[in-house]
Formats: structure tokens, sequence, C-alpha cells
């Protein structure tokens, strides 16, 4: 069994919450007995079994994480703007028809009744 398989996407979300909720409410609970001498005993084997769960549900999330690159680190060339390599032109400075036709512009006008559905 994965630990995507543990606990389902559906449940993710509000068991997480139910954790820190349940960990709000033992700092609470500390904090009303005054300090960590004076906590009953339930008090600290609850502390302690939460902070297990606690692996479990963070070993979780890791597996859940997408991790992506930044556009930066894929050590491409950088394209300058004036880089001739980049614009159609032929040697005179002007469009060459068929280095458009190769980078596959249409240029067609739109079909008659054709409406945007932007």
């Amino acid at each position: 069994m994965s630990l995507n398989e543990i606990i389902p996407a559906a449940w993710r979300k509000p068991t997480y919450l139910v954790y820190a909720l349940i960990g709000v409410a033992l700092g609470a609970i500390a904090q009303a007995f005054g300090g960590v001498d004076n906590v009953p005993e339930w008090h600290a084997i609850v502390t302690n079994v939460y902070l297990y769960v606690g692996g479990a549900f963070g070993l979780t999330a890791a597996a859940n994480t997408i991790v992506s690159r930044s556009v930066d680190s894929d050590d491409a060339d950088e394209v300058e703007p004036d880089d001739a390599e980049d614009t159609p032109l032929d040697e005179d400075g002007e469009y060459d028809d068929e280095e458009l036709a190769a980078a596959e512009v249409d240029l067609s006008p739109p079909a008659d009744g054709y409406r945007p559905r932007h």
C-alpha cells in the first residue's frame, strides 16, 4: 500500500484540519494547567501519540507534493529579441511567404457567421 492510498484525496483536507484543531486543543489544555510540570499524565500520552501520528501525516503530505522545475532551470539558450532566426524575413527584410507557410500560420479569414466564445 502506498502513502497515497493511506488517506484518499477527498479525506486529506478534512483530516488535516481535524488534526490541526486537535493540536491547538492540546496546546490550550497544556496552557490551562499552567505549564509542562502540571499537565496530567493522560495529556502527555495523548500528546506523544499525536506527535507520532503527525509523522505519518507529514510523510503522506510529502508523498503528494508536486515538485516542479523553475522556468530557467532547463539551461535553454536565451533568445535575443533581434535574433534573425526568430523572424521569418528574407535578406531584404521582407516577410518570406514560404517560411511563414512552414511556420503553419493561418492567415485565412474566419468563416461567415463565426463568433468567438471568449
